[in-house]
């Protein structure tokens, strides 16, 4: 505000030549302090050798700031940096010099055939580091109109509501104007599993996988949906995929129940042909030698009845056989269970497993932590865990 009064009443005075700064005279202002010096002079004192440099770079220091340049001023230019005219064109301007307002070198105020470059500065004839209205990106992202100073960094914030879509892609965000990403979505919405069968509760969201068109993730229960027959059910676990065919079509079974004897064949001896999934799989009458649960892995114990359907009788022959830890042998026709109790540490680190012949490989704890919470009224309730528990949620 004081450097445009005293250069509009002509009081501003060049530091070179510490004459008045007229409104008809060419000036020149530095880019760092903004003082304004004739043309003229600031071009002598660039060329002199008191202005040169003394911290060994090259270039003339500005009278005022000290600050170095390199690039001795030639042209009469406007503060925002674009190219006026230089002073030989000023002299022979077909109008007065005091008409054209040169108490500032201003921007797009120049007559038309004056044969001075004219232009248009986002700022007005104002220089850099007086305080003027420009248009600001807040942090939510609207734009809004605040009175900065020129180059000012300082992040704008308002009193609107954010509104930007949030992680889950359904949502807005409903925090006041803030920096940085908004925070993930905190609702929660309710996931089916792929079978229709189960439900869970997680925050909107969360990662879904989507196969089929119905259901986000495998409950690992067996799925029961009704077949394309209408007449069984899926025995797959929950699954994304369409359930597979009915197994006992007739245009998927083309083997009698044992495998050893083609459909076609038993045709010809007189079998009745299948029309429906329900119609009993002919038998060949063969023995039925599909492989069973026991024996070793020296001998494979096979079924000895004649071809059926569905799960073979079990075995009736004696074999040497593991426990299912591998522990202890012993004759039998069945699998058995050992005494040896499990010693090995639970996944919390606390407690051992003391399982009876354990085959697990994680050994996960079911107790409940039981530890004092922070607060030093509650206790855990979670499962028992390794590291500090979470913090009290209970009110007072």
């Amino acid at each position: 505000g004081s450097l445009i009064e005293q250069l509009t009443t002509e009081k501003y005075e060049c530091m070179v030549c510490c004459e008045v700064v007229r409104i008809v005279a060419p000036v020149w202002s530095c880019q760092n302090c903004y003082h304004v010096f004739h043309l003229n002079c600031i071009k002598k004192w660039a060329r002199s050798p008191a202005s040169q440099a003394e911290d060994g770079n090259s270039g003339w220091r500005c009278p005022a700031c000290q600050n170095a340049s390199t690039q001795v001023p030639k042209s009469y230019t406007c503060f925002c940096g674009e190219f006026l005219a230089k002073e030989s064109k000023l002299k022979k301007l077909p109008f007065p010099r005091a008409t054209v307002l040169h108490e500032l070198p201003q921007c797009g105020s120049l007559p038309q055939g004056s044969g001075v470059q004219d232009h248009t500065a986002p700022l007005g004839f104002l220089p850099p580091m007086v305080p003027s209205p420009t248009s600001n990106l807040l942090q939510c992202g609207l734009l809004s109109l605040h009175s900065v100073r020129c180059g000012q960094s300082t992040k704008i914030h308002c009193s609107n509501v954010c509104g930007n879509t949030l992680n889950c892609g359904k949502h807005s965000c409903t925090q006041v104007c803030h920096a940085g990403k908004c925070p993930p979505c905190q609702l929660t919405v309710q996931q089916v599993c792929y079978c229709g069968s189960n439900l869970k509760e997680v925050l909107c969201g969360t990662k879904e996988e989507f196969s089929d068109g119905f259901g986000n993730f495998s409950c690992q229960n067996i799925c029961g949906k009704k077949l394309n027959c209408g007449r069984h059910n899926c025995t797959q676990v929950c699954h994304p995929q369409p359930c597979q065919l009915c197994p006992r079509l007739p245009q998927v079974v083309y083997r009698c129940p044992c495998g050893q004897t083609p459909l076609s064949k038993l045709l010809e001896l007189g079998c009745v042909e299948r029309k429906i999934c329900t119609d009993p799989i002919p038998s060949c009458g063969k023995t039925c030698g599909k492989p069973l649960s026991c024996g070793s892995y020296e001998f494979v114990h096979t079924c000895e009845s004649l071809c059926h359907e569905g799960e073979c009788r079990p075995c009736s022959h004696t074999s040497n056989i593991y426990c299912r830890c591998g522990f202890k042998k012993k004759v039998t026709a069945i699998t058995f269970m050992c005494d040896k109790r499990c010693n090995k540490k639970r996944s919390c680190g606390r407690h051992k497993c003391n399982e009876v012949c354990c085959v697990d490989t994680e050994h996960k704890c079911s107790l409940v932590c039981g530890r004092k919470l922070n607060c030093g009224l509650h206790r855990c309730e979670e499962p028992c865990h390794r590291g500090i528990c979470q913090t009290c949620w209970q009110t007072s």
